[in-house]
C-alpha cells in the first residue's frame, strides 16, 4: 500500500525540482521514500513524471532527449531490460514521443519488445485514443466572450465541497490517464473496499475553468444513483491542495478497446447501447445532459454490462446553452449543436446523437465522421455532409437497426428521437 500523504509530496517535489532547471534523481527521491511508500508504484510515477520533463524540454530546446526506457532499468530489481519495465513507463515513452518527439510507429516501437508485442500493441492503441481525445479537447475549446470567473481556491483555503479525507485513500495502480486527470485503483480504509480515485492533474489546479469543471463534475453524479452509471462517493482535496472524486472501481475496459479488435456482434452492440439509453434516461430525468458519450465514456463492468462514466461536460437541462463560450466535446462524437447554436440549444436529444454514434462505431468500428484534422471533422458534423450509412460498411445489418442509428445521427434535434427513452424502446423491437 502507498501512504498517500508521502506518495504526492515526493512527487511535487520531484516536479518541483525539474521546473526549477535542476534534473532530479530518481533513485535519490526512492532511498528517502521510507517504510511508508511502495517502492515500484513510487518509480513508475516517478519514471513517468521524468520521462514527460525531459521529452518536453528536449523539444523545446531542440536537442536529444537524456532519458529513455534503458535507464529506468536498474531502478527495478526485477528488470533484466527494459522488454521487463512495467507498463506503464513503456506507454509513458511511447506517449512522450508521440507529444514532444519522434512519433514512432506502431510496427518500430513494439519490435523492441519480443514476447510482448501483442500486450504492448494494444497498451499503444489506448495511449492513441487518448492522444485523439486530448487534442480534440485542446483544439476545439475556443474563447467567444470574457466572462468573470471564480478565483482558483488556494491551497490554504478550506472548501466545503470537498469534505473526503485524502488519508482514508491508499493508491494501488494507475489505470487510467486523459487530459484532465489519472485515475487510480485504490483501497478506502474506512470502509475496507476497492475504489477508483481520480486526481486532476497538477497543471490544470490553477486553472479555475478546469477546477469548476472537475467539482461541476463530482456535484452532477453524485445526484445520480443508477445502475449503469458509474457512481461517485465525493470530492476531495489532497495535502497539496489538488482535488479528487472518489467512485466506484469498475474492473473492465471500456468499449473503445473493443473498437478495430475483431467486429462486434450486433446483437452486443445494440445491447451496450440499450445499456447505456437506461443510464441517459436516468440522467435526464434529474435534468442533466452527459454532452461526452462516446466508447471511451462507457464501462465494461465483471458481468459484462455498460457503465457510464466521466460527466465532465455535463450540463443541466435548465442552462442557457446557446450563450456558451467553446466548443466540448469529442469531436468525431459530437452532435452539431455542440459546435455551432445555429443548430439550437444542447438538450436530451443532444445525447441522442451521442447514443447513435456510439451504435454507429459499435457497429461499423469508426465513428460516423472521420477526417485528417480536427477541423475536417467539424466540418462535417455542421454542415450538409451525410454520414455513411451503416449498412454499407456491414451488409449482414438488419434495416431497422440502420434506420435507427441514422435517425440518431440527423443533423436536425427535431429529427432525432425524442429522449433516450424512445431510443431505448425502439432498439428494444430490434431484439
Amino acid at each position: 500500500m502507498v501512504d498517500p500523504a508521502r506518495f504526492e509530496s515526493l512527487i511535487l517535489e520531484f516536479e518541483r525540482a525539474w521546473q526549477s532547471g535542476d534534473q532530479p534523481d530518481i533513485a535519490d527521491f526512492v532511498r528517502r521514500s521510507g517504510e511508508g511508500v511502495e517502492r515500484n508504484r513510487l518509480l513508475i510515477e516517478l519514471a513517468c513524471v521524468d520521462l514527460e520533463y525531459c521529452w518536453r524540454h528536449a523539444a523545446s530546446a531542440k536537442m536529444s532527449p537524456t532519458r529513455t526506457l534503458t535507464d529506468y532499468v536498474a531502478l527495478f530489481d526485477e528488470a533484466r531490460s527494459f522488454n521487463d519495465l512495467p507498463l506503464e513507463i513503456i506507454e509513458e515513452e511511447y506517449r512522450v514521443r508521440c507529444r514532444f518527439g519522434d512519433r514512432p510507429s506502431h510496427e518500430s516501437f513494439v519490435s523492441h519488445f519480443k514476447g510482448r508485442r501483442a500486450e504492448v500493441a494494444l497498451r499503444l492503441g489506448k495511449v492513441d485514443r487518448e492522444l485523439r481525445d486530448e487534442d480534440d479537447a485542446g483544439a476545439s475549446t475556443r474563447s467567444a466572450h470574457v466572462e468573470s470567473r471564480p478565483r482558483t481556491q488556494r491551497r490554504s483555503d478550506p472548501d466545503p465541497r470537498a469534505p473526503l479525507s485524502f488519508s482514508d485513500y491508499s493508491l494501488q495502480e494507475m489505470i487510467g490517464a486523459g487530459r484532465m486527470g489519472k485515475v487510480y485503483r485504490s483501497w478506502q480504509r474506512s470502509l475496507e473496499r476497492t475504489v477508483a480515485v481520480k486526481y486532476l492533474r497538477k497543471s490544470f489546479q490553477a486553472n479555475p475553468d478546469a477546477v469548476e469543471r472537475f467539482v461541476n463534475e463530482a456535484k452532477v453524479v453524485s445526484q445520480l444513483r443508477h445502475p449503469r452509471i458509474v457512481r461517485i462517493d465525493g470530492l476531495g482535496r489532497t495535502p497539496a491542495g489538488g482535488y479528487f472524486i472518489a467512485m466506484d472501481f469498475v474492473d473492465g475496459a471500456d468499449l473503445s478497446t473493443h473498437l478495430g479488435v475483431e467486429p462486434i456482434s450486433i446483437q452486443g452492440a445494440v445491447g451496450w447501447t440499450m445499456q447505456a439509453c437506461q443510464a441517459i434516461e436516468h440522467a435526464h430525468r434529474r435534468g442533466i445532459v452527459h454532452c461526452d458519450l462516446k466508447p471511451g465514456n462507457l464501462l465494461l463492468d465483471g458481468d459484462g454490462n455498460v457503465r457510464v462514466t466521466d460527466f465532465g461536460l455535463a450540463r443541466s437541462m435548465d442552462e442557457d446553452s446557446r450563450t456558451f463560450d467553446r466548443i466540448e466535446g469529442t469531436a468525431a462524437y459530437m452532435a452539431p449543436e455542440q459546435v455551432s447554436p445555429w443548430w439550437g440549444p444542447i438538450t436530451g436529444q443532444t445525447d441522442v446523437y451521442g447514443l447513435g454514434a456510439v451504435l454507429y462505431a459499435l457497429l461499423t468500428g469508426v465513428p460516423p465522421f472521420q477526417g485528417a484534422t480536427l477541423a475536417d471533422i467539424l466540418a462535417q458534423v455542421v454542415s450538409g455532409v451525410k454520414v455513411i450509412a451503416p449498412i454499407e460498411m456491414r451488409p449482414d445489418l438488419p434495416s431497422p437497426v440502420n434506420e435507427i442509428c441514422l435517425r440518431c445521427l440527423a443533423k436536425s434535434p427535431d429529427d432525432r428521437y425524442e429522449d433516450a427513452r424512445c431510443l431505448h424502446e425502439a432498439l428494444r423491437v430490434t431484439t
